[in-house]
């Protein structure tokens, strides 16, 4: 049966890392496990970068990085949901951000959301070959369980329209910081704009 082809996979194509970085969508475990690990690539984010601003003490960068958090909890659920949109967004406020201030983490997460994006693009359009295919089940015993497998299919129809409209003001927001940050950079307008007395 197996040699046929007939038999139903359920083992994930890729090992973890090959998952993180270039995944393969094959099955409906590949298409559960990316969802899940997109979702938890998206908490680590908005983790580190709440912590991170938790650690300058200022209240703007704070207030910001807790904005942020959100944008990307949200957009995590929309991976988990297989919402390659919700990946783009994501992956775009990154990338402005990783612009703004690089460093080895920023860039890390910048190529693990291009991954993500393209997985979830990938998981977007897989299809099962036959209409009662085996499906992976989505758990509701621990914490965890709860947070990645349910929180997202019970959110994310809600909560989809919000999320753009955050990002769009994110991405608008991130592209005004790059498009100044290069002008200072050329030039083009003072560092400054306060006078000193």
């Amino acid at each position: 049966m197996q040699t046929l082809g007939l038999s139903s996979e359920s083992q994930r194509s890729d090992g973890w890392l090959k998952s993180l970085f270039w995944p393969t969508v094959e099955n409906a475990w590949d298409v559960d496990y990316l969802g899940q690990q997109g979702m938890w690539v998206c908490t680590g984010v908005a983790v580190f970068g709440v912590a991170g601003a938790l650690l300058t003490g200022n209240l703007f960068p704070i207030a910001f990085s807790l904005f942020s958090g959100l944008f990307f909890i949200l957009g995590g659920m929309g991976i988990r949901e297989a919402n390659w949109p919700a990946a783009a967004m994501l992956f775009a406020v990154q990338l402005c951000s990783v612009l703004l201030r690089p460093n080895i983490f920023s860039v890390a997460f910048t190529v693990i959301l291009l991954s993500n994006l393209r997985a979830t693009f990938l998981a977007s359009e897989w299809r099962p070959a036959a209409e009662g295919e085996d499906r992976p089940t989505r758990f509701s015993e621990s914490f965890a369980d709860k947070y990645v497998d349910q929180l997202p299919r019970v959110l994310w129809p809600k909560l989809q329209i919000p999320f753009f409209i955050l990002g769009a003001a994110m991405l608008l927001l991130s592209l005004f910081a790059v498009a100044y940050t290069v002008a200072v950079a050329l030039g083009l307008v003072p560092h400054n704009l306060v006078p000193h007395k």
